[in-house]
């Protein structure tokens, strides 16, 4: 990782004692070290957690991660780090491909070679039994309200698990469908105002100003386009509007309801009575936001570091605005990047000290700052955007806002289908007019219920 311009935000490695380590995450982590310095099982409580660790640690680990230069940054940082805390403990870092590492972690922990710490997303064990696939934490790390008062609460309702029980470390996310990213120099320009942007009636009304349309009908400029927004932004809506698009009670999908018929107009009046974009206009989403002739989408707060280390544009990020009409300020988002533990560990006490307390180095509030220069998706602990040294990075204030202002309003559906893109699809034909609203709704149901049905089975056999 390279070394930091400013002095004050530099770790000081060299004078960093082993015990400063442990005072400085276990006041981080309100308890979570202390597993590496008690049995495997029993009573976690316990006095300074710094004076009770063993002196030294001695252990090979392995982390499975993705293979992705920020994430190779910090893993990098963080191994030279523990390095000088725990000279004994060896970690071998493993970057894999996203595709690769989705295609092999659930074989692997089958299999019984996965790696001691693996990252994954929250939406890849959606459908399995994780009490099965992962290590449960929750008292190796003080319990359910320390980890909540750790953690954004919400980011443990990403996975269904056994009630008060948790099985991951939240890491990161994009927010997708949960912001919007716009060039501030277009809504200027036009006369718009983001800053007054109280619903989503509001942003309609400014778009409406930034979109051109030339003599002929032809669209020349679009002000904000939905591409990418077609599987979770219906669910916001529908909550807002006091539905749900799945009955947790009854394990339905309800998208065939007056919620989810509404969600689903609302988008399609952005496209064709209000006209903000078109689907032939829109070719590739990073270099219409590049060529100046799209000016704003709502992929996630992720898009922004995105556009910004590749094109020079004045950007904005907002928490998405709720829908004009709304009951509940809900907000729906993407997965949840994670780190979690082998359940092989159970039975290996030294590699499991060593993982977690590697974890906690990555998780430590220096390990994420690091992310903050480089990254503008969301945090998933709220101690880090306190940190005054989160104003000298060069994405935290664009992350603080958005993580801020979605996770207190953050909402899972709760079922347990993996992959919903095919019945996603069924969105994406009603709003470019293949088929009808009703149909759509109709088929979403039928598919993500044959998805959820044959999870059930599987969990229930």
């Amino acid at each position: 990782m390279p070394s930091r311009a400013e002095g004050n935000r530099t770790m000081q490695h060299s004078k960093l004692s082993r015990r400063s380590f442990l005072q400085i995450s276990s006041a981080a982590t309100a308890g979570a070290v202390l597993a590496a310095c008690a049995p495997v099982a029993g009573d976690m409580a316990g006095g300074d957690m710094a004076d009770d660790m063993p002196d030294q640690l001695e252990a090979e680990i392995t982390v499975w991660h993705q293979d992705w230069d920020g994430m190779n940054r910090i893993l990098a940082w963080a191994t030279e780090a523990f390095a000088e805390v725990e000279p004994g403990v060896t970690v071998n870092t493993q970057p894999i491909g996203y595709g690769d590492l989705l295609a092999k972690l659930l074989p692997s922990i089958a299999a019984g070679n996965e790696g001691d710490i693996n990252y994954h997303y929250t939406d890849w064990v959606v459908a399995t039994d994780v009490s099965q696939v992962f290590l449960e934490i929750t008292d190796l790390a003080g319990g359910r309200n320390a980890l909540e008062e750790r953690f954004f609460p919400a980011a443990f309702t990403a996975v269904n698990a056994p009630e008060g029980k948790a099985y991951y470390y939240p890491y990161i996310s994009g927010l997708s469908d949960c912001v919007l990213v716009l060039n501030t120099d277009h809504f200027s320009e036009a006369g718009g105002d983001w800053t007054q942007w109280s619903d989503l009636g509001v942003v309609i009304e400014d778009c409406l100003k930034v979109r051109q349309i030339d003599d002929d009908g032809n669209m020349t400029h679009a002000a904000w386009t939905l591409t990418g927004m077609l599987g979770l932004f219906p669910q916001t809506i529908m909550y807002q509007l006091g539905g749900a698009p799945y009955d947790v009670e009854t394990a339905t999908f309800t998208y065939n309801s007056e919620a989810g018929i509404a969600a689903l107009q609302f988008m399609h009046d952005i496209i064709y009575e209000h006209r903000l974009f078109d689907w032939d206009f829109i070719d590739n989403v990073w270099q219409d936001m590049a060529n100046g002739i799209l000016s704003m989408e709502g992929m996630g707060s992720w898009t922004y570091s995105v556009l910004a280390n590749q094109f020079p544009l004045n950007l904005e990020a907002l928490p998405m605005p709720s829908h004009p009409d709304a009951l509940e300020r809900i907000l729906c988002p993407s997965h949840i990047g994670s780190w979690a533990l082998s359940r092989r560990l159970r039975d290996e006490s030294d590699k499991l000290n060593a993982s977690i307390a590697f974890i906690d180095m990555i998780m430590s509030t220096e390990g994420q700052l690091q992310a903050m220069d480089f990254y503008s998706g969301s945090l998933m602990t709220p101690a880090v955007y306190a940190d005054p040294r989160i104003e000298d990075t060069k994405y935290g204030a664009v992350s603080r806002k958005c993580a801020l202002g979605v996770w207190p309003h953050a909402r899972y559906a709760g079922h347990h289908v993996a992959n919903p893109a095919p019945a996603w699809r069924e969105a994406e034909r009603a709003l470019t007019g293949e088929i009808s609203i009703q149909e759509a709704v109709e088929n979403i149901d039928a598919e993500m219920q044959g998805l959820e049905d044959t999870a059930l089975e599987r969990l229930n056999a």
